[in-house]
């Protein structure tokens, strides 16, 4: 089978319309409040813990007197050292930084177990939160390990990339940070782009792997192997899986974009229309700084209603995506058999 018509039959065909029948039975046959709360917990969860960012550098002012700002002189690297550990402050900033960075690690393994408890859900079309939870605890953990390394590797290749300007700013901050920026830039641009799409494809593989392993009762690493192994024997249908993938993402990136601005613009101006009456009718009563603290706990439960509001609607895209991998995987490997809900019923 060749790519355009592995494409076809990922977007327009069978695969696709087999996913929206799953997701509609799933979601509306029959509608269950309850049910679609769990799984915008679960989606949110499952990628509330994989992200990450970079924070550039602010640029140099020139010539000001910069005398009396921390790391204004920085001969060296061991200069660099000193004046870290020299810092009043440093335990308490060490601390600081260490507890954020643990509660993204935690939020990053409960991420991993989210990938499982998200399959065997929609798989089972009975969603199970602490059950599922319990159960594929170890499974996350051995995820959450291999996502780590990947992060550890792919940030050491950046850090590598931009060590030359990271030397050039440690032994001599002086030096303007735009110049340097401009004739380093494109090298790490084009290093972000090649470990985005090595990312990109390698957590394909990963997310593939998943039900291979739930279902197959193997590890991460060995399901792993299989679909590299499947990929090297009919790498085709692979790629017009990735541009299946990428033309649904996007239409139903922009189709549920425009859903959740009005979700949350029409309640946000109703929050806002509510909050004004209220601040204007107490205004005359009592205190501003009054006011303001009777509002602040409102505004912060009428956000939550509007994260919530958008991660409700975003939801079935999510849904629907991974019914979209689930049949591609069935389909692609049939080694695996995934325990749908109501395969007898289906055509």
């Amino acid at each position: 089978m060749n790519i355009i018509s592995s494409f076809y039959e990922l977007v327009c065909s069978r695969c696709s319309r087999r996913s929206s029948q799953k997701n509609e039975k799933c979601l509306l046959e029959p509608f269950d409040l309850k049910k679609w709360l769990k799984l915008a917990i679960i989606v949110a969860l499952a990628g509330g813990g994989g992200s990450s960012g970079y924070n550039g550098s602010t640029p140099n002012t020139g010539n000001s007197d910069l005398s009396d700002l921390p790391f204004s002189y920085i001969p060296d690297g061991n200069g660099f050292v000193d004046q870290i550990t020299s810092m009043p402050d440093l335990p308490l900033i060490l601390a600081i930084v260490g507890s954020i960075g643990l509660f993204v690690l935690i939020l990053w393994y409960i991420s991993s177990v989210m990938d499982f408890v998200f399959v065997e859900s929609i798989t089972k079309n009975d969603v199970r939160f602490w059950e599922y939870s319990k159960k594929y605890m170890r499974m996350g953990l051995n995820l959450f390990i291999i996502r780590f390394v990947l992060a550890i590797g792919f940030f050491a290749i950046f850090i590598m990339a931009a060590l030359p300007m990271i030397i050039q700013i440690i032994n001599d901050p002086s030096t303007s940070f735009l110049p340097m920026l401009i004739a380093g830039g494109m090298s790490l641009v084009a290093v972000i782009l090649i470990i985005s799409i090595f990312s990109a494809i390698i957590y394909s593989f990963i997310y593939l792997c998943i039900p291979i392993a739930m279902y197959d009762k193997i590890g991460i690493i060995e399901a792993l192997e299989k679909v590299v192994a499947t990929f090297r024997q009919d790498w085709k249908q692979m790629i017009g899986y990735w541009f299946g993938r990428f033309i649904l993402w996007t239409g139903g990136g922009v189709v549920f974009g425009i859903i959740i601005l009005f979700l949350i613009l029409i309640p946000g101006l109703f929050f806002l229309f509510i909050d004004a009456i209220i601040y204007f009718a107490l205004s005359w009563i009592i205190q501003q700084s009054i006011i303001w603290l009777i509002l602040a706990p409102i505004a912060i439960i009428e956000i939550a209603l509007l994260i919530l509001f958008s991660i409700m609607a975003i939801m079935p895209l999510h849904v629907f995506m991974k019914y979209h991998m689930l049949l591609f995987l069935e389909k692609w490997r049939p080694d695996t058999t995934i325990p749908f809900f109501d395969l007898a019923d289906e055509s």
